[in-house]
């Protein structure tokens, strides 16, 4: 999903200035929608007006003036060209679970539960959001978008089902059995000790 293909679909909602723009992308729930960092909105809005898909609106507002922008009839044609392709799958960065699957036996399981309760905050926080966001009487949210919604609640509540499984797992040393065909784990340990204890020595 290009940041182009992103601005024309903020668009579709309502004329929106940059900031605005800016706003939709970096709302509470953002993340777990958007996923990709936006940078600078203004450049993509003058490409895009140069190729004739958006135009400007000047507007005022309590005595200042402000810079909208509308889809124009290619702009729309654009938009729903978009819409019928088929969406790519979702690229996940979670840093949490690339923690984990790196995660040795000589670090401490109670730094990694403190990483799960952390993150256990942040999804309640967020599912709590996304609960209220529907009701909130400012939001615009189509009988469509209202499936999005479900899916990122169905998202928040099996995220926190995990992290109580795997708190608990590392609470009571019950971690599931892994698979090491080449003796890794071994390995791994032995190279970091070695090394670690080098550093030591030095």
């Amino acid at each position: 999903m290009s940041i182009e293909s992103s601005i024309l679909a903020i668009l579709s909602f309502w004329p929106s200035t940059g900031y605005n723009i800016k706003a939709e992308f970096e709302h509470k729930a953002a993340g777990l929608y958007w996923g990709m960092s936006y940078g600078s909105i203004y450049p993509k809005l003058k490409k895009l007006e140069e190729e004739g898909l958006v135009y400007p609106i000047e507007q005022e507002e309590e005595g200042r003036k402000k810079k909208l922008y509308e889809l124009t009839p290619k702009g729309w044609e654009e938009f729903e060209n978009w819409l019928r392709l088929p969406p790519a799958y979702p690229i996940i960065r979670d840093e949490l679970l690339m923690k984990m699957s790196t995660w040795h036996e000589d670090m401490e399981s109670s730094v990694l539960i403190s990483h799960l309760l952390k993150r256990k905050e942040t999804t309640e926080d967020l599912l709590e959001f996304v609960k209220d966001w529907p009701t909130n009487g400012i939001s615009y949210i189509s009988k469509v978008g209202m499936l999005t919604i479900r899916y990122a609640e169905l998202r928040l509540e099996a995220e926190l089902k995990w992290i109580e499984e795997s708190i608990n797992a590392l609470e009571n040393n019950q971690l599931p059995k892994g698979q090491d065909p080449n003796r890794n784990t071994e390995k791994l340990l032995t190279r970091r000790r070695e090394a670690t204890q080098g550093e030591k020595e030095k």
